[in-house]
């Protein structure tokens, strides 16, 4: 299992990487969104297996540690 955080400042930046990681990567498991001060969400994966970093990163977002 791999959990992961990412931070977006676009709503829409958000969306886009919750679908490209249910319908691109298949992502099994959790995606939790929480809106954080100033605008800004954060999405957590908790995700059954294991993802690249490549794909982490096309997902746009800044990754962050929990």
């Amino acid at each position: 299992m791999m959990v992961v955080a990412l931070e977006f400042d676009d709503p829409k930046k958000l969306e886009a990487a919750v679908q490209r990681l249910r319908k691109n990567l298949g992502v099994t498991g959790e995606l939790a969104i929480k809106p954080l001060e100033g605008g800004r969400w954060r999405l957590t994966i908790t995700s059954e297996k294991t993802l690249r970093e490549a794909s982490l990163e096309r997902l746009g977002g800044q990754r962050v540690d929990l």
